[in-house]
């Protein structure tokens, strides 16, 4: 979903990680994974050589496109029983969590 949203249907593997918070190394396995099912391909920086990107293929979209409406329904039903402050509050408190620093690492570095 996130490679879907992204401009050009593509992320940087440290961008990728940093968004759903998991090590270069856990993106990079996964990446592998969804690269043998044909969904995503690497793509070299043009501008440095140490970059690669994780792009969605026209594969990857049609997968995605088909989940999509199976997921939202998914969240629908979840969220279903909370009220809407309940569900207020809840973004709310995603966005400070998301904020947030990191363990051990200093606010503004």
């Amino acid at each position: 979903m996130r490679l879907g949203r992204s401009e050009d249907c593509r992320l940087t593997m440290g961008s990728l990680a940093e968004q759903i918070s998991l090590t270069t190394g856990g993106v990079t396995r996964l990446i592998d994974r969804m690269e043998s099912a044909g969904y995503v391909q690497r793509v070299p920086c043009p501008t440095d050589r140490r970059v690669s990107y994780a792009a969605l293929t026209d594969t990857g979209r049609a997968k995605l496109d088909e989940a999509a409406p199976v997921h939202a329904a998914n969240l629908c039903s979840v969220f279903a029983a909370f009220s809407d402050e309940e569900r207020d509050m809840l973004d709310a408190l995603l966005d400070r969590l998301r904020a947030a620093p990191e363990p051990g690492r200093a606010a503004g570095r």
